[in-house]
Formats: C-alpha cells, structure tokens, sequence
C-alpha cells in the first residue's frame, strides 16, 4: 500500500476557510455592539462626574488681613 505524505507548513491549515472568521464574527457581534455601548455609557458617566466637582478656589495669601470687626 502506498501511503502518501502531506507536507504541512507551519502557520497553514488547510481546513480552515474563511466561512469561518465569517461565522465568528457573525456570533461576537452582539457582545462588541454591547461592549461598545457599555463603555460609552460609563465614559459619559465619568465625564459627568468629573464636571460636576467644583474648583479649587485660588488661596489667598495669608498676609492679607480680614478688616471686618465682628460685634456680637
């Protein structure tokens, strides 16, 4: 019996088509659509906050004497 050999190169499979990568993407699809809407939402969360944190007011400098008197 004749037995043949197949020489196989590193990297290439020749099994595999791109009906593949075609029906991966077909299933991840609904999970990067999500991925993407999720990470939207917390970015414009984030930004939100980051608006809503009042400013530093400038120090004023320690030399300058408070003239009000207070009468109790």
């Amino acid at each position: 019996m004749a037995t043949q050999h197949k020489n196989n190169k590193i990297g290439q499979n020749p099994n595999k088509g791109s009906y593949l990568t075609k029906e991966n993407w077909e299933v991840m699809k609904p999970f990067v659509h999500f991925a993407f809407k999720a990470i939207a939402v917390i970015g414009g969360t984030l930004l939100a906050i980051v608006k809503l944190i009042p400013k530093a007011l400038e120090h004023k400098p320690a030399d300058e004497k408070n003239d009000k008197v207070i009468k109790i």
